[in-house]
């Protein structure tokens, strides 16, 4: 979504005892948690879910009319078998996703129908070809008239269905700029996500000790 940033990252953890990695995780989702009630208060019309997937997996949900973001936090090893820690986050808008939705609907509605139209006017050429006695050179031509509006025909409509869907997007866009709620919503949204790069300093600086046992750089 426009002017929303996404943040994704993975910090290792090679050297750590199990059980300080576990706290190190148990506290970032704390920290997480706390940050998203703030940020996003049921009393400011915000619904909001946490969502425990497993014992190293933890999934936050917000959502407010036009507004949905979520934020995935895991415990994980790498290829080599070190531990890491994750966190995934990224915020949509709803119209927008349902503006491109329908622009791929409307892609595919416009070619079909342009491709329709070419093999009708390939079988229009074949008909009127039909009983005329032609060498083998005609033959090929009429085969490759039919092939290049068939297409022609697909190239064209997709084309066609693009810009169509463009022009939703772009309306889409322009929706979203100019909703203060939704841009209300980034704002607080582009704050948890200073905050999860502030948890990931912390992560990175602390592999000798507790990263959370001390202010993160920036915080």
């Amino acid at each position: 979504m426009d002017g929303a940033r996404e943040v994704a990252w993975a910090v290792t953890r090679a050297g750590c005892m199990r059980r300080q990695i576990a706290d190190d995780f148990e506290m970032l989702v704390g920290a997480v948690a706390g940050a998203w009630s703030t940020s996003f208060p049921r009393r400011l019309g915000y619904t909001t879910r946490t969502e425990a997937v497993s014992d190293e997996s933890v999934r936050l949900h917000v959502r407010r009319g036009d507004f949905e973001a979520h934020v995935e936090l895991c415990c994980d090893e790498d290829r080599r078998g070190a531990a890491l820690i994750r966190a995934v986050a990224s915020a949509r808008s709803r119209r927008l996703s349902a503006a491109e939705a329908a622009g791929q609907r409307v892609i595919r509605r416009t070619r079909a129908i342009a491709t329709g139209v070419g093999a009708a006017l390939g079988g229009g050429f074949c008909w009127l070809a039909a009983g005329v006695q032609m060498p083998i050179v005609g033959g090929l031509m009429l085969t490759v008239i039919t092939t290049s509006l068939l297409v022609g025909g697909a190239n064209l409509g997709g084309r066609m269905g693009e810009a169509m869907a463009e022009r939703r997007r772009i309306s889409a866009e322009r929706a979203i700029r100019e909703d203060m709620s939704v841009q209300a919503d980034i704002r607080r949204w582009n704050s948890v996500n200073r905050q999860l790069r502030s948890h990931r300093r912390a992560l990175a600086r602390g592999l000798d000790g507790a990263p959370f046992r001390r202010p993160a750089v920036g915080a």
